[in-house]
C-alpha cells in the first residue's frame, strides 16, 4: 500500500514539474517571437532575427515532444497539427521575410499559454482539498 501512495506522489510530483515546464516552453517561445519580430525591420539584424525563429522552432519541437499522444486522444493530436502549423509559419516567415507569420505565430503561443496557465490553476484547485465549512461548524 505504501508504494502505491508513493507512485501516486511520484506522479503526482512529476506532472506539476510536467505543467511548470510546458509554461517556461510556452514563455520562451513567446519571448523569442516578440524578440523576432522586432528585428524583422532592420535589416542589418537578419541574423539575430533567424536566431530568434529558431529557438521558437525548438520551443514549438519541445512541445510537440511533450504531448502524450496516448492519453491526449484528440486534444493531442489537435495540438500537434497546430504546433505543426506555427512551426512551418516560422519556416516561411523566415524564407520569405514576412513579420505577419511571427506575429500569428504569436497570437497563438499567447492564447495557448494563457489557456494551459488556466488549465494548470484548475488542476491544482481540482487536486487540493477543500473545506466543508458547514459540516465543520462548531456547536457552542
Amino acid at each position: 500500500m505504501k508504494s502505491g501512495y508513493g507512485a501516486y506522489k511520484g506522479a503526482q510530483t512529476e506532472t506539476k514539474d510536467q505543467g511548470k515546464l510546458i509554461l517556461v516552453t510556452y514563455d520562451v517561445a513567446i519571448k523569442h517571437a516578440k524578440l523576432a519580430l522586432e528585428k524583422f525591420d532592420d535589416k542589418r539584424m537578419i541574423e539575430e532575427r533567424v536566431k530568434h525563429i529558431f529557438k521558437i522552432q525548438d520551443a514549438l519541437e519541445e512541445l510537440q515532444v511533450s504531448l502524450n499522444m496516448d492519453a491526449g486522444g484528440e486534444i493531442a493530436t489537435n495540438l500537434f497539427n497546430l504546433y505543426s502549423y506555427m512551426f512551418h509559419l516560422t519556416v516561411d516567415a523566415n524564407i520569405q521575410t514576412d513579420k505577419t507569420k511571427i506575429e500569428e505565430v504569436l497570437e497563438h503561443l499567447e492564447a495557448l499559454r494563457e489557456a494551459w496557465a488556466l488549465a494548470t490553476v484548475q488542476a491544482k484547485a481540482d487536486a487540493s482539498p477543500t473545506l466543508n465549512l458547514e459540516s465543520a461548524a462548531v456547536s457552542v
